[in-house]
């Protein structure tokens, strides 16, 4: 189960994003530079030969015997790698945004017109939620479960009713990169080449932009977020938010990782605000831009040497901010340029 803080963050999003819908996709590739971004290789069926596969993962391995033709998923942001392969699935996960069919303006057009159902609409709790007798009658020949956690019996359970994909092997529940999400996705669904491609693609995009600015190298950064008064979250380094600025070239504090451990982040009181001290402090208030004057209000907060030097950055446009946050092969490529953009600012 993720951490409690994880489940009142995303538990917060849930109710305050509930209007982000009605921004559509052209806001947000002008509020995120979405232009700059290459097409991704044509969608097509998987070549022959492909099948049958079989596919590691953290629960061990699974054959998949056959193109699969009615895909589930069931993570919560595991429509954009699967549809990122040219798949469109029977059914998907809702996370929170109230977008049609669960999926974001960002993935739209790998959409087109499937109209997949929609699992768990509108019911996040922080934690998954297999509901076992739903996703049997889709019939499914392949569920994928990449960006969710999973324990023995949910993937035993799952993986009766059709061949099941666990998150990928080798790294703590909700810590694996992108990259990973997508390589996984490419395997299962016999297109790696496809997903190499792409994940390619977004790193060439990553590279130029940290070339392009020496100076983030080696400075240090923080992810935060604001759930509720008196504290903050703070991400971890294997969180997909401060994933994305590491590629930037900025570090991630290790006093960061160590207060996290295994968990996506941990909860800093008010009087802890000194830890949010560094070279660049991100907020992303994207899902609830109110809470920037709870932040400013914590007694220490305008003594941070990185707020007096006007170095604290607050992410609240809310179609970024939900980029930043899907840190998906389909959403990154929206949010690199704004992101990068508001961090030169503050450094020039």
């Amino acid at each position: 189960m993720p951490a409690v803080p994880r489940l009142l963050g995303h538990l917060s999003r849930r109710q305050l994003l509930a209007g982000v819908g009605a921004l559509g996709a052209a806001g947000l590739l002008t509020a995120c530079g979405g232009g700059s971004t290459p097409p991704p290789p044509a969608a097509g069926p998987a070549p022959a030969g492909a099948f049958p596969l079989t596919v590691e993962h953290s629960k061990g391995a699974t054959e998949i015997k056959s193109a699969p033709q009615r895909v589930v998923t069931v993570g919560f942001s595991d429509q954009d790698p699967v549809l990122a392969m040219g798949v469109r699935p029977v059914a998907v996960t809702d996370w929170y945004g109230d977008h049609p069919y669960a999926t974001w303006p960002w993935a739209q057009d790998e959409l087109g017109d499937a109209q997949p159902v929609v699992l768990n609409r509108g019911a996040f709790t922080g934690t998954p939620d297999y509901r076992y007798e739903e996703i049997a009658a889709l019939s499914p020949d392949l569920i994928v479960g990449l960006y969710t956690s999973m324990d023995d019996t949910q993937y035993q359970t799952l993986s009766r009713i059709a061949p099941t994909v666990a998150p990928p092997a080798g790294y703590p529940e909700w810590g694996a990169p992108w990259d990973e999400y997508t390589r996984l996705a490419g395997r299962a669904l016999g297109v790696p080449d496809r997903a190499e491609q792409l994940i390619t693609g977004v790193n060439a995009q990553l590279e130029a932009a940290a070339a392009a600015n020496p100076r983030f190298e080696g400075r240090t950064a923080v992810v935060a977020e604001r759930f509720e008064g008196g504290q903050s979250f703070v991400r971890s380094p294997n969180d997909p938010r401060s994933q994305l600025v590491a590629a930037l070239g900025f570090t991630i504090p290790p006093e960061i990782g160590e207060l996290a451990g295994d968990m996506d982040g941990a909860t800093i009181s008010d009087e802890q605000m000194a830890l949010l001290d560094r070279d660049v402090l991100l907020w992303n208030t994207g899902f609830s831009p109110e809470v920037r004057e709870d932040i400013e209000r914590a007694p220490l907060y305008s003594r941070l040497n990185v707020v007096e030097e006007g170095r604290a950055i607050f992410v609240d446009d809310p179609m970024v901010s939900a980029a930043w946050t899907w840190g998906t092969v389909l959403s990154l490529p929206t949010v690199i340029d704004a992101l990068v953009g508001k961090i030169s600012a503050v450094l020039t």
